[in-house]
């Protein structure tokens, strides 16, 4: 039985989306794993990745990844440090053994595939997002195409998503643009909305399906928030927030065990693997974010695979 073992460490600044990011790559006797994610100070980075993290787990086998995990756990070091790490570490066993890393983590009979809500609208304090309830990503895909073509018309858009003064201004509009498009294209789509609790309180929330804030608040609709609560339906996970892929594990687990569901957040491409593995239903990312691209991808390697709704 052959072994993989890792014999190198290295992180090194990247110019990826028109700003510098951190890639981490694991080189192993057999292959090669990397992650690129955006953090504040690359420099500081490359310095624990290479001078603490590498000397600690060279020499080791990924097979025996959630062991590395673990020591890299115990080093008590920023996660954005040690989660691109740790995701490479999977990546390159999935590399070394010949098959995609949400089959590593999820196993071979994986079927579902997450959704994807991009932000569509922004006044730069909170977001509005379509959940798009679809037999297939490219049924997701067209109702963003359809989307865009009608915001062009009247929003600019930025590197994220399209801008306006006043969100709360806009609600009606897009609720509106949203049931026109469920009507023609005969596919549910759930409007969403994310902003801070303070700015939240007093505004009419009616035409909201999905809401996103800190903590609870009354809300008839779907409730997410940043803590475990007994009046939330959704816990935002943003994976970069913990150690490791396995420490992701038991966060999702635990959260699971408490009857609420997790939601990925953030822009990386590495998460539409860990969602699709972890059977996490909901990805939330900017409009710009390539996850549905990756998503798409995923889902031309699965044997009958369905889109999560809920």
């Amino acid at each position: 039985m052959f072994d993989i073992i890792i014999e190198q460490i290295n992180a090194k600044e990247v110019f990826k989306g028109g700003e510098l990011k951190l890639k981490v790559s694991v080189i192993t006797n057999l292959s090669v794993g990397y992650d690129i994610v955006k953090v504040d100070d690359t420099k500081e980075k490359i310095a624990e990745i290479e001078n603490v993290i590498a000397p600690e787990i060279v020499g080791y086998s990924v097979k025996d990844l959630e062991f590395v995990d673990s020591i890299l756990s115990e080093l008590n070091l920023d996660p954005l440090s040690t989660m691109p790490v740790s995701i490479s570490l999977a990546r390159s066993l999935s590399n070394a053994l010949d098959f995609p890393l949400f089959k590593l983590i999820g196993g071979f009979l994986i079927s579902e595939l997450p959704t994807v809500a991009s932000n569509i609208l922004t006044d730069k304090t909170n977001y509005l997002f379509p959940i798009i309830m679809a037999e297939s990503i490219d049924e997701i895909i067209e109702v963003y195409l359809i989307l865009k073509s009608k915001l062009d018309n009247k929003y600019i858009l930025s590197n994220e998503c399209y801008l306006c003064n006043n969100i709360f201004d806009e609600v009606s509009y897009i609720r509106e643009m949203i049931d026109e498009i469920k009507e023609d294209e005969d596919i549910d789509i759930l409007l969403g909305l994310s902003g801070k609790k303070e700015v939240l309180k007093g505004k009419d929330l009616s035409l909201i399906d999905y809401l996103e804030t800190e903590e609870p608040i009354e809300f008839d609709g779907f409730l997410c928030t940043e803590n475990l609560c007994e009046e939330s339906d959704f816990i935002k996970v943003n994976p970069y927030e913990l150690s490791t892929i396995s420490e992701l594990s038991y966060y999702i687990n635990y959260i699971n065990e408490k009857d609420l569901t997790p939601v990925i957040f953030g822009d990386n491409t590495s998460l539409a693997h860990i969602a699709t593995g972890f059977k996490i239903p909901l990805i939330r990312t900017s409009l710009t974010s390539n996850i549905l691209n990756e998503v798409w991808n995923i889902e031309r390697e699965l044997y009958n695979p369905n889109i999560s709704r809920f």
